[in-house]
């Protein structure tokens, strides 16, 4: 019955692409086609080849109508046929062109009027592919930030360009990450946002450390303290001067033991990864060596009176 019920849909769609094709020709009386009535029966052959999962025929004729809508001077409904083609596409396992179609649907957006859609759409698209394509990614988040800037909404702009920095850095893109970072601090500026600027500020600092450039990671981090009164009076500034002490120091066990501090655990999981690049793995054995070195001192020191016996340490209770 399930086979049978798909076979009747594609006779169905079958049936309203011939009833289209029908509208689209010409004749002696009829010197222009019926766009409105073929981009009807069109979308109703769509409707059919989707539901019968015939996912190529319904991206194929999507486009068509896409391009009718053009012809026709409705861009906005023309995006909506291109984001029909790309969903097919995607379910067709064709991931680029999938994107493409995309793109040019938040294109047609846009140049119908309706920013806000196409960077709702951008910024749909891009979560959809950060598992897949990175780079497609930060493509869909940036073009969804620049949108946002020209509707005069600063604060989903940034939110949306520290997206797309958060994706560059999985990509160990450490020049293109700062480059976003920087944007999301100067457009929180503008608009007095201060309370989201501490921890972006943080990140800018690391990503000099990554580069191994303490002294750009000091001067950032002085910059802010001089800048902005709320990093100043940030309770865990401190802990950021600290672990720039420790660069500057060139001490790596210092710089180990204070990179673990839990503030630092608990930040963005891709930052605490490449942290843990500087996590000395010997200092607990060096501790432990200390440790036995000193029971064993303790053993062999003579008593303070004739009637007491050493004391004997746990080794439990002495690591712990």
């Amino acid at each position: 019955m399930f086979n049978l019920n798909f076979s009747a849909k594609i006779r169905e769609a079958e049936e309203h692409v011939k009833q289209g094709e029908k509208y689209m020709k010409t004749s002696f009386l009829k010197w222009k086609p019926d766009l409105d009535s073929a981009i009807d029966e069109f979308d109703k052959a769509c409707t059919c080849y989707r539901v019968a999962e015939k996912y190529d025929q319904c991206r194929d004729l999507s486009i068509r109508v896409a391009e009718l809508q053009i012809q026709k001077g409705t861009p906005f409904f023309a995006a909506k046929s291109y984001e029909q083609a790309a969903q097919m596409t995607q379910q067709l396992q064709d991931l680029p062109t999938a994107a493409k179609y995309y793109d040019r649907a938040g294109q047609l957006y846009v140049e119908g009027g309706y920013r806000d859609s196409g960077a709702i759409l951008y910024e749909r698209c891009a979560l959809q592919f950060q598992q897949m394509d990175r780079a497609v990614t930060i493509d869909f988040y940036l073009k969804s930030a620049r949108l946002a800037e020209q509707e005069d909404k600063a604060y989903q702009a940034a939110d949306l360009y520290e997206k797309a920095a958060m994706q560059a850095i999985r990509m160990s893109n450490f020049p293109k990450t700062s480059e976003l970072l920087e944007e999301v601090t100067e457009i929180l500026t503008k608009i007095d946002r201060f309370d989201r600027i501490n921890r972006i500020i943080l990140y800018r600092v690391l990503l000099k450390l990554f580069n191994e450039d303490s002294v750009a990671g000091r001067n950032i981090f002085n910059q802010a303290c001089q800048n902005y009164p709320t990093f100043d009076n940030w309770e865990e500034r401190d802990h950021i001067g600290s672990l720039l002490d420790a660069f500057d120091l060139d001490d790596k066990d210092l710089i180990s033991q204070r990179c673990q501090k839990p503030f630092f655990m608990a930040i963005e999981p891709e930052f605490v990864r490449l942290m843990k690049r500087w996590i000395r793995p010997t200092t607990d054995t060096q501790s432990s060596n200390n440790a036995a070195q000193q029971r064993t001192t303790n053993s062999t020191a003579p008593s303070t009176s004739s009637g007491t016996k050493p004391i004997q340490l746990d080794d439990d209770d002495d690591l712990r």
